[in-house]
């Protein structure tokens, strides 16, 4: 296994479909909500407002149907969340292995997530994963969505670190994008979306899962 030969001060992550296996649910949800309402070929869009944060992907959804998007948004969260409410949204193997290695080692760690703060924060507590995190930035705190850089630099400003000195975690292109252009150390750990040539590129490092990422930044 590849190994870096450098130390991080701070690692950000983004939630869904990184550390929470969530992904698959939301577009459950969305393809749930199409079926009641006859939207057709729902799954583009779904696919391709992940990582986006909720502003963002209700513009993308009137853009793409011509309708308005809160009650259909609104429909496929409140069945998001009944899930997640009865624990039917785990994390991703290794999550806290992974965040108590980077502990130990004196990293600050922070949360960068499209999703708002008031579901990120209880569903990291029911986990057992919000105590690890310094911080965490929502996508109701910024004004520009991934691909924009402004979460994961909201991100390294609360926890007191220069960009250059963190690394940001991500799986989707979108994430990517953000994390690359806030100039952080960027690793992907793909989730539905495998990467592209071009997000290959992008990324420093694709690695198959968190505990690679464990190996990788040679944590004990």
């Amino acid at each position: 296994m590849e190994k870096i030969s450098r130390s991080f001060k701070a690692a950000i992550f983004d939630m869904d479909g990184l550390i929470l296996d969530s992904e698959r649910t939301v577009l459950n949800c969305w393809e749930k909500v199409a079926q009641s309402h006859g939207l057709p070929d729902i799954m583009p869009f779904a696919i391709s407002v992940i990582g986006k944060n909720k502003k963002a992907t209700l513009e993308e959804f009137t853009r793409v149907f011509g309708l308005p998007a809160e009650p259909y948004e609104a429909e496929a969260r409140k069945i998001y969340n009944r899930l997640a409410a009865k624990g039917e949204v785990p994390l991703k193997p290794y999550t806290l292995e992974l965040l108590s290695s980077m502990k130990n080692a004196g990293m600050k760690l922070a949360i960068a997530s499209s999703s708002l703060r008031s579901e990120v924060e209880p569903q990291m507590e029911q986990l057992g994963a919000l105590k690890y995190f310094d911080a965490a930035v929502c996508g109701d705190q910024v004004t520009k969505s991934k691909p924009d850089p402004e979460i994961f630099l909201l991100a390294c400003d609360a926890l007191g670190v220069k960009p250059e000195e963190a690394a940001g975690l991500e799986d989707s292109f979108n994430g990517v994008r953000a994390c690359k252009a806030s100039g952080l150390y960027t690793i992907m750990v793909p989730d539905i979306l495998q990467p592209d040539d071009g997000i290959r590129e992008l990324a420093d490092v694709v690695l198959p899962s968190l505990e690679a990422v464990h190996d990788f930044l040679n944590l004990k």
